[in-house]
């Protein structure tokens, strides 16, 4: 993914209606007839520019318009180029010290609107990504990468500052390739609000075709890919933002793939025998943010977050097991460390268990008392009290949010759940304007990308993805010597020293790991899924025979 972290996040209520198809709301479709391949978005893109997409619903349209240079296979083994295949660049040489790569374009890679593609749209790409004018926030995880040359017209190098084994992933895994003759005459710092922004033009397996506000985003297959058309004519991205009208129009037939199902409603989609109910592997993970400046007076810091012994306490107060068996049942399990499991597969629990009395006492030593009569701590006159951001439509995040008001109330806090919309929590989070906050994370397959949320903010601070303003020199110390450890042992402790180094400052609060559910029309095949990212191969998707017309019926 471009963003390490995308914000898994829902808008409410969307359109019944799928105008794409000419349909109204349950009568069914049939792909293996129209070769259209309905697919419900939890919520509507922003914007599918991918150097500044933020959320999971942008990549997942935007990936089938444009293209990285090569691709991980399903192992998402990032060491080195022996787990990535071929995309853009047919193939790839380093150099005998290691500290460049040059990548060769395919020859008939092909925008679509039939310009070739050239190493100059790479080099022009990495200029977008890392120009401080656009404030990419896959930016920091370009910062090895010195500089890229165009050697001709099908070769661009990427030259590296040091020597790691994630330099191929670095250069590769992060960026899409831009077309230079489309957005070159284009100030950066105005590209948010281009016409490409809403409308791109790629080189991938699907060109846009169009977007209607609140209802879709429609994709065509393009006739010209250089790797052979895509099984189906045309993908629609229907906004399908309230989870119960979802499932209805999947049941009815009118999506073939929800590929987030919530786990109370997979009984209910196993009794349609047209749908299967298919477990795909997961890098995605829920978590509170805490921000550790005053959100009205950034220059100050929070006057109850500030003080790590409050943050280490709101941990230990939240019974992990309890609130994910509550709030999401048996979609997800209780988080043991800052990434999800599948990422940190060598270390053990890292994070504090469950101790609603050690909490107390270690609020209590750091002066927040509890007097006679009252429910909530103070320290002098401070209250330990803090607004939760919740989205609105998130109903199994809001099940979380109220398990957690009542676990911190028994240590003398208080929370207060406030319910927002999805725009709203994402200004409010870039903006840092909030005390904590309900998220939900897709991980790429690199944990030192966690460096995007708490590496320690630069100059430009207000752009950063480090949303709460974590500083911690330890931090950033053991994480870059993790990064550029060239021994595969030294990178592994070092990684530790950081993860434990987060947990005991606490910038968050680590709640649980999703496991993922998808629904599916039973005519519909389904390619290789990464966990990474479930619709990286959507073009390689197919019908395997004729799907009824009535679901149920043949």
């Amino acid at each position: 993914m471009l963003f390490a972290q995308r914000l898994r996040m829902c808008a409410r209520a969307g359109s019944c209606a799928l105008v794409a198809l000419g349909a109204a709301c349950g009568n069914a479709h049939d792909p293996s007839r129209d070769h259209t391949l309905v697919v419900a978005l939890a919520a509507e893109p922003t914007l599918l520019l991918p150097p500044l997409i933020a959320e999971t619903p942008g990549f997942v349209v935007a990936d089938q318009i444009l293209e990285r240079l090569a691709e991980p296979d399903s192992t998402l083994d990032i060491a080195g180029d022996r787990a990535f295949h071929p995309r853009l660049a047919d193939r790839w040489a380093w150099a005998p010290d290691s500290l460049s790569i040059a990548f060769h374009i395919a020859p008939n890679a092909r925008w679509h609107d039939g310009r070739p593609v050239t190493a100059h749209d790479v080099r022009f790409t990495f200029a977008i990504y890392t120009d401080t004018a656009v404030a990419s926030p896959a930016a920091s995880l370009l910062t090895n990468i010195d500089s890229v040359e165009v050697r001709n017209d099908r070769v661009a190098v990427f030259w590296f500052r040091r020597r790691h084994a994630h330099q191929f992933f670095d250069a590769t895994y992060h960026m899409r390739i831009l077309p230079e003759h489309v957005l070159g005459a284009a100030p950066p710092g105005s590209l948010r609000s281009s016409a490409f922004a809403r409308a791109p033009t790629g080189s991938g397996p699907f060109r846009f075709a169009r977007w209607v506000p609140g209802q879709f985003v429609e994709l065509a297959a393009n006739d010209a890919f250089r790797e052979g058309r895509a099984r189906f004519d045309r993908i629609v991205f229907t906004i399908a933002t309230d989870p119960s009208a979802a499932l209805a129009r999947t049941i009815a037939g009118d999506i073939d793939i929800m590929p987030d199902l919530a786990a109370a409603d997979a009984s209910l989609a196993a009794r349609a025998t047209w749908l299967r109910l298919v477990r795909w592997p997961s890098l995605s993970s829920g978590l509170v943010m805490l921000d550790l400046h005053d959100p009205v007076h950034r220059d100050r810091p929070h006057p109850v977050l500030d003080d790590p012994s409050v943050r280490q306490a709101l941990a230990m107060a939240i019974d992990r097991a309890g609130l994910t068996a509550a709030a999401l049942g048996d979609g997800a399990e209780p988080a043991k460390g800052p990434l999800p499991a599948a990422l940190l597969p060598d270390t053990s629990q890292l994070l504090p268990p469950f101790d609603p009395d050690a909490a107390a006492a270690l609020l209590e030593s750091h002066g927040w008392r509890l007097s006679h009569g009252s429910r909530v701590r103070h320290r002098g006159t401070t209250p330990l009290e803090l607004a939760l951001l919740v989205s609105i439509s998130g109903a199994a995040a809001q099940r979380a949010a109220v398990v957690m008001q009542d676990q911190l109330s028994r240590i003398g806090a208080r929370l207060e759940i406030e319910p927002v919309d999805n725009a709203t929590l994402a200004t409010r989070l870039a903006s840092h304007r909030f005390d904590a906050a309900l998220i939900a994370l897709d991980w790429d397959p690199n944990p030192l990308s966690a460096r995007q949320l708490w590496a320690s903010p630069g100059d430009a601070s207000e752009q950063s993805s480090n949303f709460g303003g974590y500083r911690s020199e330890a931090f950033d110390a053991a994480m870059n010597a993790a990064a550029f450890a060239l021994d595969s042992t030294d990178a592994r402790l070092a990684a530790t020293r950081a993860w434990r180094t987060l947990v005991h400052d606490a910038p968050a609060i680590w709640l649980y790991d999703f496991r993922r559910v998808a629904a599916i029309r039973d005519c519909i095949r389904p390619a290789a899924v990464r966990a990474d990212s479930w619709w990286s191969s959507l073009a390689d998707w197919s019908v395997s025979h004729r799907c009824p017309t009535r679901p149920g019926r043949s």
